[in-house]
């Protein structure tokens, strides 16, 4: 029953982080304002496990079998239909889902269609076939060979996923064992993902309550001004990414002809040089890219704000492009490029996605593991284009896109805090709130959510250990 203590535990976390949610929100009304969507804690506290098939494969009997008492809900959904919340799919009414089939019956055109609709619903193990009435199969006909016949129809239907099986018994225990272990163990590691998520998202909120008290002295901003200061810094992103866009073709070309007396050599060393030169061709770019958008904060907030406080956010809003983090930031890049670390900062803010401030790790190194992971030479001019500079150039081009976008998303968040900045803070509501009193409240939920976040960690180790 390991697993089964494993999602009662985070649980009893899930529900934690729902009362500090709760207090905070008690004692600082507007942090509920920033929040972009509130997370399903009831849901992760009491994941939800949908028993799907159609009306004639004993569905029914399979949570009594597998146990009513366990820490989850059973949810019955028959074929085609949509659950007890009418057009909601089974995707989002359960985190996990088991299909019910007939032993021995080929599933119809219809079951067929609904598999691959639930895969594309459902993540890597959070779905998995049960094949019921086993002991009602043809004599000679066994679960296993049942299970071999499905496996080509389950692959032409869902090439892009492999599924479990699990044949049980219509009478007995047959088969249950092994079916209920790998449910529960696929369901505490989706709750564990989907309460990690929370997590974030709730360090996230913070953070930007922090921020908008560290910005109080900015309420004088007026609409216009954070109108104009959105759409320049919009606009500057959007100049510098065409720009860059248009370069990097000629500066991998340059970086490619430097590296061709040094033929024949390891794709592994080639591909490191590569980035190299390529990243001191694009340095100045970052340079200059970070003093533009300090250029442009400083201006517009100048219009309405004089003083320190412009100066700090100008400073702060800078480093979403600081050049180390920008290209060149390789003790990232050389483990594998990105690792998932949230560079964006703004204020302190970790985001998700790290926009141009994790473009170090991201826009050169996003296919070094892969590439460094051969040994062969490379022999000729064209080999050295081919298995490394192109590659390279093109997963650069794709992230420099996603990067740009996710930079773009910074900026609308930095305005959007401006803008509850001046509702909050304005003359008329100013006195209403003790922003010495709402820091410290914001600080002890950071300390519950750190502590929330090892006892997470710790629970994970011991499900490794084991």
């Amino acid at each position: 029953m390991k697993h089964d203590e494993h999602i009662r535990e985070q649980a009893r976390l899930a529900r934690q982080l729902a009362a500090e949610r709760s207090h905070l929100f008690e004692q600082v009304p507007f942090a509920r304002e920033l929040e972009r969507a509130a997370p399903e804690l009831e849901r992760i506290a009491r994941p939800v496990v949908a028993v799907a098939g159609t009306a004639s494969v004993d569905k029914s009997t399979l949570p009594r079998a597998l146990g009513t008492d366990a820490p989850w809900k059973w949810l019955e959904v028959e074929s085609g239909g949509s659950g007890e919340e009418g057009g909601l799919s089974v995707g989002e009414l359960a985190e996990h889902c088991l299909l019910v089939l007939a032993a021995g019956e080929s599933p119809s055109r219809e079951v067929l269609a609904w598999l691959q609709q639930l895969a594309e619903e459902f993540p890597e193990g959070s779905l998995q076939l049960v094949l019921t009435r086993c002991d009602a199969l043809p004599e000679g006909v066994s679960p296993a060979t049942v299970r071999e016949q499905l496996e080509p129809v389950l692959r032409e239907a869902v090439p892009h996923r492999t599924l479990s099986v699990f044949t049980v018994s219509g009478t007995g225990s047959e088969g249950l064992e092994s079916l209920r272990a790998e449910l529960a163990g696929g369901l505490a590691r989706r709750q564990r993902v989907l309460l990690e998520e929370a997590l974030k998202d709730w360090s996230g909120l913070l953070a930007d309550v922090h921020a908008l008290l560290g910005m109080r002295d900015l309420a004088k901003l007026r609409p216009e001004t954070l109108g104009r200061l959105q759409l320049c810094l919009d606009e500057l992103l959007r100049e510098e990414s065409q720009r860059l866009e248009g370069e990097l073709p000629r500066l991998a070309e340059d970086s490619l002809r430097e590296l061709e007396p040094q033929l024949p050599e390891a794709q592994r060393s080639l591909t490191r040089a590569f980035r190299e030169k390529l990243s001191a061709r694009v340095e100045p770019r970052s340079h200059a890219l970070r003093q533009r958008l300090e250029e442009v904060l400083a201006r517009e907030l100048a219009r309405d704000v004089e003083g320190p406080s412009t100066l700090a956010l100008a400073d702060r809003f800078g480093r979403l492009v600081e050049p180390r983090s920008l290209f060149f930031d390789w003790g990232f890049a050389r483990t594998g490029g990105m690792t998932g670390v949230g560079a964006a900062m703004l204020m302190g803010v970790a985001r998700k996605h790290g926009g141009w401030a994790v473009l170090g790790a991201a826009l050169l190194g996003g296919v070094l593991a892969g590439l460094l992971g051969k040994g062969a030479k490379v022999n000729t001019a064209e080999e050295l284009k081919r298995v490394v500079a192109e590659p390279l150039l093109e997963d650069s081009l794709r992230r420099l896109k996603q990067a740009t976008e996710t930079s773009r998303a910074d900026v609308e968040r930095l305005c959007g805090l401006l803008r509850k900045v001046a509702e909050i803070f304005s003359p008329a509501q100013a006195q209403t709130y003790d922003p010495e009193r709402l820091g410290q409240a914001v600080t002890q939920a950071e300390d519950k959510r750190e502590q929330l976040g090892r006892e997470l960690t710790e629970l994970q180790w011991k499900d490794a250990r084991a």
